[in-house]
């Protein structure tokens, strides 16, 4: 387990902290390391060549230690320290923060995999897990202005009465979006405002122009999803409509 799940250095920022968790039963050995990646409009992720054109918060953000070995249910903090260099250009950069699980050097001892039978062919795959988290250093005069689009409304897959709804968010700006989701849905006959749908954490992160998503609307029984409005909001984590509306949109149902 790792928190937070986001880092950002701005403003004053120059030092931060992560806290690594093995929940896990048995001790755990972790590297952690910086791997640049870019989303795409899907919203995965895909790497970049280290020769690629730009630079990322991997050259400017330090960090310690580098790998640890934790017991069950210890904790290890890790350190970041920005060191931004002169006359850097006003603007968004970003790494990912890899945490990777080691194999027990135990397991993987290659003298353990062989015997006697040289006719014969041992191999044993041993799965390396990894989570990664973007570090964000955001210099000078950074902005983003973000607006929805491109909404469709079609039937979920795995339940009858439930409903996906697809939609774009298009940013603009020398910053990422970062915000949670909430659709409501609203009778034209004005009966009570209903909650349908919500994901927390849905980014667009820089250069990325536009991202897909698919929000999956759990509808209540007996709601006929039909002569009404939906509200879509995009917000700031943690904030209201009020304080930390990124975008909306209403999206009339027939």
């Amino acid at each position: 387990m790792v928190t937070p799940t986001r880092i950002v250095f701005e403003g004053n920022d120059r030092t931060k902290q992560v806290n690594l968790v093995n929940n896990g039963s048995e001790t755990g050995r972790f590297r952690i390391s910086f791997v640049r990646r870019n989303m795409t409009a899907d919203g995965d992720f895909e790497d970049v060549p280290e020769n690629e054109a730009g630079m990322y918060s991997d050259e400017i953000v330090r960090f310690s230690p580098r790998q640890v070995t934790l017991p069950p249910g210890q904790a290890q903090t890790v350190r970041l320290m920005l060191r931004k260099k002169r006359n850097t250009q006003d603007g968004e950069y970003r790494s990912h923060m890899l945490f990777q699980t080691l194999p027990d050097p135990a397991t993987s001892d290659i003298n353990k995999l062989s015997n006697k039978n040289t006719e014969s062919l041992s191999v044993e795959l041993i799965p390396i897990i990894g989570i990664t988290i973007p570090v964000i250093v955001r210099q000078g005069d950074v902005s983003s202005t973000v607006s929805l689009s491109n909404f469709e409304l079609k039937q979920a897959n795995t339940v009858k009465a439930d409903k996906t709804l697809s939609l774009k968010i298009n940013r603009q700006g020398n910053g990422s979006a970062y915000g949670d989701i909430r659709v409501y849905f609203t009778p034209a006959e004005g009966g009570e405002t209903v909650a349908l749908g919500l994901i927390n954490g849905v980014a667009v992160y820089t250069p990325l122009a536009s991202r897909s998503v698919d929000i999956r609307l759990q509808i209540p029984v007996g709601l006929n999803l039909s002569k009404g409005e939906l509200h879509i909001t995009y917000l700031e984590p943690g904030k209201d409509e009020t304080t930390g509306l990124l975008a909306e949109s209403r999206l009339a149902i027939p």
